[in-house]
Protein backbone atom coordinates (compact mmCIF):
# COMPACT_ATOMS: atom_id res chain seq x y z
CA UNK A 1 0.00 0.00 0.00
CA UNK A 2 2.63 2.56 0.93
CA UNK A 3 4.68 1.88 -2.11
CA UNK A 4 1.80 2.47 -4.51
CA UNK A 5 1.02 5.84 -2.92
CA UNK A 6 4.88 6.41 -3.40
CA UNK A 7 4.32 5.73 -6.86
CA UNK A 8 1.76 7.96 -7.42
CA UNK A 9 2.78 10.91 -5.52
CA UNK A 10 6.04 10.77 -7.53
CA UNK A 11 3.88 10.31 -10.80
CA UNK A 12 1.49 13.38 -9.53
CA UNK A 13 4.29 15.75 -8.97
CA UNK A 14 6.00 15.01 -12.37
CA UNK A 15 2.62 15.27 -14.08
CA UNK A 16 2.20 19.14 -12.05
CA UNK A 17 6.05 19.90 -13.17
CA UNK A 18 5.52 19.07 -16.78
CA UNK A 19 1.99 20.11 -16.97
CA UNK A 20 1.44 23.47 -18.74
CA UNK A 21 -2.33 23.82 -18.99
CA UNK A 22 -3.49 24.88 -15.60
CA UNK A 23 -7.01 24.53 -16.76
CA UNK A 24 -6.29 20.67 -17.58
CA UNK A 25 -4.18 20.21 -14.05
CA UNK A 26 -7.21 21.11 -11.91
CA UNK A 27 -9.81 19.07 -14.26
CA UNK A 28 -7.59 15.77 -13.84
CA UNK A 29 -6.71 16.77 -10.28
CA UNK A 30 -10.32 17.11 -9.89
CA UNK A 31 -11.54 14.01 -11.19
CA UNK A 32 -8.72 12.06 -9.45
CA UNK A 33 -10.32 13.53 -6.23
CA UNK A 34 -13.64 12.47 -7.00
CA UNK A 35 -12.05 8.90 -7.75
CA UNK A 36 -10.27 8.60 -4.42
CA UNK A 37 -13.32 10.35 -2.48
CA UNK A 38 -15.80 7.46 -3.85
CA UNK A 39 -13.32 4.43 -2.79
CA UNK A 40 -12.93 5.58 0.62
CA UNK A 41 -16.69 6.42 0.96
CA UNK A 42 -16.77 2.05 -0.51
CA UNK A 43 -14.29 1.41 2.56
CA UNK A 44 -15.83 3.05 4.99
CA UNK A 45 -19.43 1.69 3.31
CA UNK A 46 -18.01 -2.25 4.70
CA UNK A 47 -15.83 -1.47 7.64
CA UNK A 48 -12.74 -4.29 8.42
CA UNK A 49 -9.76 -4.45 9.99
CA UNK A 50 -8.12 -4.74 6.05
CA UNK A 51 -9.90 -1.10 4.68
CA UNK A 52 -8.45 0.68 7.60
CA UNK A 53 -5.28 1.34 5.47
CA UNK A 54 -6.77 2.05 2.57
CA UNK A 55 -9.11 4.16 4.19
CA UNK A 56 -5.71 6.39 5.82
CA UNK A 57 -4.05 6.29 2.78
CA UNK A 58 -7.11 7.30 0.52
CA UNK A 59 -6.96 10.33 3.34
CA UNK A 60 -3.65 11.22 2.08
CA UNK A 61 -4.57 11.32 -1.42
CA UNK A 62 -7.37 13.49 -0.90
CA UNK A 63 -4.87 15.60 1.61
CA UNK A 64 -2.61 15.80 -1.09
CA UNK A 65 -4.32 16.59 -3.78
CA UNK A 66 -6.28 19.20 -1.93
CA UNK A 67 -3.35 20.92 -1.19
CA UNK A 68 -2.07 20.90 -4.82
CA UNK A 69 -4.88 22.41 -5.63
CA UNK A 70 -4.57 24.98 -3.60
CA UNK A 71 -1.28 25.92 -4.52
CA UNK A 72 -2.55 25.83 -8.03
CA UNK A 73 -4.98 28.61 -7.04
CA UNK A 74 -2.01 30.70 -5.81
CA UNK A 75 -0.13 30.22 -8.30
CA UNK A 76 -2.50 31.88 -10.57
CA UNK A 77 -3.85 34.24 -8.45
CA UNK A 78 -0.02 35.25 -7.41
CA UNK A 79 1.99 34.65 -10.39
CA UNK A 80 5.02 36.57 -9.43
CA UNK A 81 5.93 34.91 -6.18
CA UNK A 82 6.17 31.62 -7.82
CA UNK A 83 8.56 32.91 -10.72
CA UNK A 84 11.18 30.76 -10.95
CA UNK A 85 14.70 32.58 -11.70
CA UNK A 86 17.68 30.21 -11.77
CA UNK A 87 19.48 31.49 -9.06
CA UNK A 88 22.56 29.51 -10.52
CA UNK A 89 22.52 31.51 -13.72
CA UNK A 90 25.25 34.19 -14.17
CA UNK A 91 25.33 36.60 -16.99
CA UNK A 92 28.76 36.20 -18.76
CA UNK A 93 28.91 39.80 -19.06
CA UNK A 94 30.27 42.33 -16.86
CA UNK A 95 30.83 45.98 -16.90
CA UNK A 96 34.50 47.47 -17.16
CA UNK A 97 34.56 50.08 -14.61
CA UNK A 98 36.82 51.95 -16.44
CA UNK A 99 34.66 52.73 -19.56
CA UNK A 100 31.46 52.32 -18.12
CA UNK A 101 30.27 54.42 -14.72
CA UNK A 102 27.44 52.85 -12.62
CA UNK A 103 25.55 55.99 -13.73
CA UNK A 104 25.33 54.73 -17.29
CA UNK A 105 23.98 52.08 -16.68
CA UNK A 106 21.34 53.92 -14.92
CA UNK A 107 20.57 56.10 -17.78
CA UNK A 108 19.89 53.03 -19.79
CA UNK A 109 17.60 51.46 -17.02
CA UNK A 110 15.73 55.01 -16.74
CA UNK A 111 15.17 55.48 -20.40
CA UNK A 112 13.76 51.60 -20.84
CA UNK A 113 11.58 52.43 -17.53
CA UNK A 114 10.22 55.70 -19.05
CA UNK A 115 9.18 54.62 -22.14
CA UNK A 116 6.39 53.18 -20.27
CA UNK A 117 4.52 51.51 -23.38
CA UNK A 118 7.10 49.99 -24.70
CA UNK A 119 7.37 47.26 -21.89
CA UNK A 120 5.57 45.51 -19.51
CA UNK A 121 5.94 43.15 -16.41
CA UNK A 122 5.21 39.31 -17.28
CA UNK A 123 2.53 39.04 -14.83
CA UNK A 124 0.64 42.18 -16.16
CA UNK A 125 1.43 43.87 -13.07
CA UNK A 126 2.46 47.34 -12.48
CA UNK A 127 6.14 48.05 -13.88
CA UNK A 128 8.63 49.86 -11.49
CA UNK A 129 12.05 51.24 -11.80
CA UNK A 130 13.16 48.53 -9.31
CA UNK A 131 12.17 45.50 -11.69
CA UNK A 132 14.32 47.45 -14.66
CA UNK A 133 17.45 48.12 -12.21
CA UNK A 134 17.23 44.48 -10.95
CA UNK A 135 17.33 43.13 -14.71
CA UNK A 136 20.57 45.21 -15.87
CA UNK A 137 22.18 44.55 -12.74
CA UNK A 138 21.68 40.60 -13.14
CA UNK A 139 22.44 41.01 -17.08
CA UNK A 140 25.66 43.07 -15.99
CA UNK A 141 26.86 41.06 -13.61
CA UNK A 142 26.56 44.78 -11.54
CA UNK A 143 24.96 46.31 -7.72
CA UNK A 144 23.24 50.01 -8.91
CA UNK A 145 23.23 50.78 -4.87
CA UNK A 146 20.28 53.51 -4.06
CA UNK A 147 18.49 53.54 -7.72
CA UNK A 148 16.56 56.48 -6.30
CA UNK A 149 19.02 58.19 -5.75
CA UNK A 150 20.87 57.35 -9.21
CA UNK A 151 17.43 58.09 -11.19
CA UNK A 152 17.53 61.29 -9.72
CA UNK A 153 21.36 61.89 -10.32
CA UNK A 154 20.57 61.03 -14.23
CA UNK A 155 17.88 63.48 -14.00
CA UNK A 156 19.49 66.32 -12.49
CA UNK A 157 22.26 66.17 -15.26
CA UNK A 158 22.74 69.02 -17.52
CA UNK A 159 21.09 68.77 -20.70
CA UNK A 160 24.16 69.19 -22.48
CA UNK A 161 25.14 65.41 -20.63
CA UNK A 162 21.82 63.96 -19.55
CA UNK A 163 22.19 61.27 -22.23
CA UNK A 164 25.78 61.05 -22.54
CA UNK A 165 25.57 57.45 -22.39
CA UNK A 166 22.84 57.04 -24.96
CA UNK A 167 24.82 59.56 -26.96
CA UNK A 168 27.66 56.74 -26.81
CA UNK A 169 25.71 54.17 -27.36
CA UNK A 170 24.11 55.62 -30.83
CA UNK A 171 27.72 57.22 -32.04
CA UNK A 172 28.89 53.30 -31.93
CA UNK A 173 26.17 52.13 -33.77
CA UNK A 174 26.49 54.45 -36.02
CA UNK A 175 30.40 54.11 -36.76
CA UNK A 176 29.99 50.37 -36.99
CA UNK A 177 27.10 50.89 -39.98
CA UNK A 178 29.96 53.43 -41.26
CA UNK A 179 32.81 50.44 -41.06
CA UNK A 180 29.76 48.04 -42.96
CA UNK A 181 29.52 50.50 -45.74
CA UNK A 182 25.32 51.01 -44.55
CA UNK A 183 26.10 54.62 -43.43
CA UNK A 184 24.58 57.20 -45.84
CA UNK A 185 24.27 60.52 -44.36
Amino acid sequence: MTSAYLDFVEELFVYLNEGKDNKIIIRKLNTAQIEFATMKAFEQSIPTENNKLKIVFLDKLTTLIDKELELLYRQMEYPKFFINIESEWKSPICVNPEEIKLIDIMELACGFFYLIDGFQRIDNKELHLIDVTRLFEKMLNTNLGDIYKKEEAVIKRKPTKITEFLDRLKAAIIQKSKDEGYWQA
